[in-house]
């Protein structure tokens, strides 16, 4: 599946770079940023997707020792692939006997102080 870089556009590029004598890959990688030489993006546009990119590449970094950071855009992810694909989780559940008047939270429910 090959990809071409087309003009005004910025590709973030993963590369697994180590394996074992069984060709296995380590899990260590090499980031790259690549974009067309076209683009009639202004200057500062095209700082702020390089700027983007290289957030992205800092990321990566940043979650191999910040459980909390992994873990919360871990979390973003799943809802981002739950609503890309219609399985959007529900934020409560109705308890039954009470005709709605009592509503149970889910893991999915956003409060604020202690729930």
């Amino acid at each position: 599946m090959a990809y071409t870089v087309k003009a005004n556009e910025i590709a973030f590029i993963i590369r697994p770079i180590t394996f074992d004598k069984e060709n296995r890959w380590s899990g260590d990688i090499s980031t790259a940023v690549a974009m067309h030489e076209d683009s009639n993006l202004a200057a500062d546009d095209v700082s702020y997707l390089v700027d983007l990119v290289t957030l992205l590449s800092a990321f990566i970094d940043v979650i191999q020792y910040d459980e909390y950071v992994y873990d919360t855009v871990d979390e973003r992810r799943t809802e981002m692939i739950e609503l890309e694909f219609g399985k959007i989780p529900p934020i409560y559940e109705e308890v039954e006997g009470t005709d709605g008047k009592v509503l149970k939270l889910t893991i999915h429910t956003k409060t604020e102080g202690n729930a």
